[in-house]
């Protein structure tokens, strides 16, 4: 029947209705409510079965980010070259902030918990900060080698600012519901003198 929810184990799709429970769960009642049995629960599944496909709480919430690294992916892996370099990098500010608010959840819940905070940093190399570095810096890169920035840009530390900018913007509307006093074309434009060799393309 239409809008009644289905009750008992799906007879497929277990992996995905425990990750959509579990971002479900993070969204209304934040970590601390984050249990396997409440999310067994959400999801109509058994507790047994997250335990299979995910192992733990720190497998659960890395297969949940790991569904969110697509869209990161398309934000980040931008061609360069491609439109102006001021439009490019404002579009992916842009694109990095929507994407830190969609897993601003997810980012709390580790923050929250000890454990998972110094499990998830022995994973950097695979979910944590610095991948989200690597294709922004990428991209700059690119365009180094076109001769749209700086021969001499640093790029590693641009990436930095440019996520880091992201991620205190999603941070504050998720926080708050406010956007920054700044907007991203504003912080494009003052980032902009330095990074471009002499005028923006």
């Amino acid at each position: 029947m239409t809008g009644e929810k289905r009750r008992g184990r799906p007879s497929t799709g277990v992996r995905e209705a425990v990750l959509a429970a579990t971002e479900e769960l993070l969204r209304e009642v934040g970590a601390a409510q984050l249990s396997t049995r409440n999310v067994a629960r959400r999801a109509a599944v058994a507790e047994s079965s997250i335990f299979y496909h995910f192992g733990d709480r720190l497998g659960l919430l890395r297969a949940v980010v790991h569904t969110h690294l697509p869209a990161y992916k398309e934000v980040a892996d931008r061609p360069a070259g491609q439109g102006s370099l001021r439009d490019n990098l404002v579009a992916l500010l842009d694109g990095l902030e929507s994407f830190y608010l969609r897993i601003a959840p997810i980012l709390a819940a580790v923050q929250s918990d000890v454990e998972l905070r110094t499990r998830f940093a022995e994973l950097d190399g695979e979910v944590g900060p610095q991948r989200s570095l690597r294709p922004v810096a990428a991209y700059l890169l690119a365009e180094r080698d076109l001769g749209r920035v700086r021969a001499d840009l640093d790029v590693d530390a641009v990436a930095l600012i440019i996520t880091g900018v992201a991620h205190q913007r999603a941070l504050l509307r998720h926080l708050s519901g406010r956007t920054s006093t700044a907007s991203s074309a504003q912080v494009v434009d003052t980032l902009l003198p330095t990074v471009a060799p002499h005028r923006v393309p």
